[in-house]
């Protein structure tokens, strides 16, 4: 198992995680059990950020320690996007490759704002500001909870995927035995549950990984009293109502960098001449910045409509599947395989509406300023 990415700046680990995360094994409650004594939820994640992790605290009133903690989340993040990157190529072809293609994105597109957020701290000494801090963080622990939630949802999914193809080989390896299927049969079948046990064991491997990161971050022990809540439905009305235009405006008014230019000094002519070149610089990679986000959440929002379309469709496959297995018309096998392909389908569906609401999120700190946007 790959080793857990650890946060420097994340408050005391249960040893009991990292004896269970060594082993390979990862117990999380499912989201929305809501049996623990605390809570993780995604509306309060700055709040718990403010309240657990030690080295948000100490950044507040340290320049140094604040840009070290960027450079260490900023690293993590970066470490587990290549190995969401790692996970697709290994599972290109499969339904699985866009689940991990769409995590890699989410936490890249964090990485790179922290990694602007540096860049801009290393154009002046100050603090940031408690809230900018903050905020640097939340878009953090938004994406690796997101992500979390994907991979739950997830294994969900190919656990129902798991089952069926579990009967469908012992089905098959029972008609080999009668002479009514060839030995090539129970071998492909049994490739077949094969690739959904590791497929499953990656996704349960992944949770476990990023349910260990976000608690770090919030400097919680998972003693098994914390439950994390889910991923709210994503605002369809808000994301419709977006206005590309005056939010681009307002987004190159709230860049670090563009407020930096201006706000220089420029007396000579030559530093007069260098300001206008640095501000038009700065005004055109911000402009680059959030249409790349427009974009983006219009990709989202499409992918999202599509999904849902497909579980509308698989529901009522559903509903059929159900009344034709009460009246005994399909095989045990048969009624495995139509409830794996509808738990796919919502799984399908969860994994947009996640990925559609980080998609907003991500446009939104995008026009408030890459590190001062509150939520």
């Amino acid at each position: 198992m790959r080793k857990a990415v650890r946060f420097p700046f994340a408050g005391r680990m249960a040893a009991g995680v990292l004896a269970i995360m060594a082993a390979g094994v990862f117990a999380f409650p499912a989201f929305g059990e809501g049996q623990g004594e605390k809570a993780v939820a995604y509306e309060n994640l700055s709040q718990l950020l403010v309240e657990g992790n030690q080295g948000l605290k100490q950044a507040n009133d340290n320049y140094d320690t604040n840009k070290k903690n960027y450079q260490d989340l900023m690293d993590a993040l970066r470490e587990e996007q290549q190995y969401m990157k790692f996970m697709a190529e290994k599972y290109e072809g499969t339904e699985e490759e866009p689940v991990y293609l769409a995590n890699a994105e989410h936490l890249g597109s964090q990485a790179t704002r922290l990694s602007k957020q540096l860049e801009a701290m290393g154009r002046k000494t100050q603090t940031l500001s408690v809230e900018k801090n903050v905020d640097a963080y939340t878009m953090a622990a938004q994406a690796i909870m997101n992500s979390y939630n994907q991979m739950v949802l997830n294994v969900e999914a190919k656990e129902k995927s798991v089952r069926a193809a579990e009967s469908s080989c012992q089905a098959i390896e029972k008609k080999q035995l009668a002479g009514m299927a060839t030995m090539s049969d129970v071998g492909e079948a049994q490739s077949q549950l094969s690739q959904e046990r590791n497929q499953l064991a990656s996704y349960q491997q992944r949770a476990g990984q990023l349910r260990f990161q976000l608690l770090s971050m919030l400097g919680m022990e998972d003693d098994g009293t914390v439950s994390i809540g889910a991923i709210p439905e994503p605002d369809l009305a808000a994301i419709g109502a977006v206005d590309f235009e005056s939010d681009s405006q307002a987004a190159v008014n709230n860049n670090d960098s563009v407020k930096n230019v201006r706000h220089s000094r420029a007396g000579t002519t030559a530093e007069v001449a260098r300001k206008a070149v640095e501000e038009q610089e700065a005004v055109g990679n911000a402009q680059k910045d959030i249409y790349a986000a427009y974009q983006g959440l219009q990709a989202a929002r499409l992918e999202y409509q599509a999904a849902l379309d497909g579980f509308e469709s698989a529901q009522a496959e559903y509903q059929s599947l159900q009344r034709k297995g009460q009246a005994g018309m399909l095989s045990q096998t048969q009624y495995l395989q139509g409830e794996a392909d509808y738990w796919n389908a919502l799984s399908a569906k969860g994994t947009a509406s996640m990925n559609l609401l980080q998609a907003y999120e991500s446009y939104q700190w995008e026009v408030k300023g890459t590190s001062q946007a509150r939520q």
